[in-house]
């Protein structure tokens, strides 16, 4: 059954605003690659966690779905959803929690030079508050132009052209360094 994605992100953000809550964004499934045909990422923002908690109880409104409780770090700044179009791409990184803050200070230093030399935004950077020591998961979302933006600032790739990306880079090699596991999925926004 084909159902409309602006209709589904209406009905995202009517309950998210009747929970007291604000929708953050919606994205859907780029057909093919990451998430299935049937599926999107909706992201809601709340005043405090015991909120959001309340908002995701059995019994809330949205049902037949996966629930992640995230905690803000050092963006988003605000609750803004972004506007950006382009390709989204919500990748998630486990890395040991006594790890944790190098890997933050390493992707907060990168991501200036990485976004002034890629058409790319840091959308936000979310630690998982259901996931106990001595474990931690976090959530990135990017946007890329395309994804050949995203290959492009892969730095495996080494792109010689752009030597002004050339720390962030490096940081990008060294925050690898920290990473148990990683997976991303590449979705496209709904702004309608």
């Amino acid at each position: 059954m084909q159902v409309d994605p602006s209709s589904v992100k209406a009905a995202f953000q009517q309950r998210a605003e009747e929970s007291g809550g604000k929708l953050f964004g919606c994205w859907r499934s780029m057909v093919g690659l990451g998430i299935g045909r049937d599926e999107g990422i909706a992201m809601t923002a709340w005043a405090d966690e015991s909120s959001a908690r309340a908002a995701a109880a059995p019994g809330a409104p949205v049902t037949d779905c996966e629930r992640q409780i995230l905690n803000a770090t050092v963006r988003p700044v605000t609750d803004d959803a972004p506007t950006y179009e382009g390709v989204y791409v919500f990748r998630w990184f486990d890395v040991p929690v006594a790890e944790w803050q190098i890997f933050c200070d390493l992707s907060n230093t990168a991501w200036p030079s990485m976004e002034s030399a890629f058409d790319a935004n840091i959308c936000g950077f979310w630690r998982h508050a259901d996931t106990a020591a001595p474990d931690s998961k976090t959530l990135l979302l990017t946007r890329y132009a395309d994804l050949s933006v995203w290959e492009a600032s892969r730095w495996w790739n080494k792109p010689v052209a752009v030597a002004e990306a050339d720390q962030a880079l490096s940081r990008f090699r060294n925050r690898n360094e920290l990473i148990d596991a990683t997976i991303a999925y590449p979705a496209l926004p709904i702004f309608n």
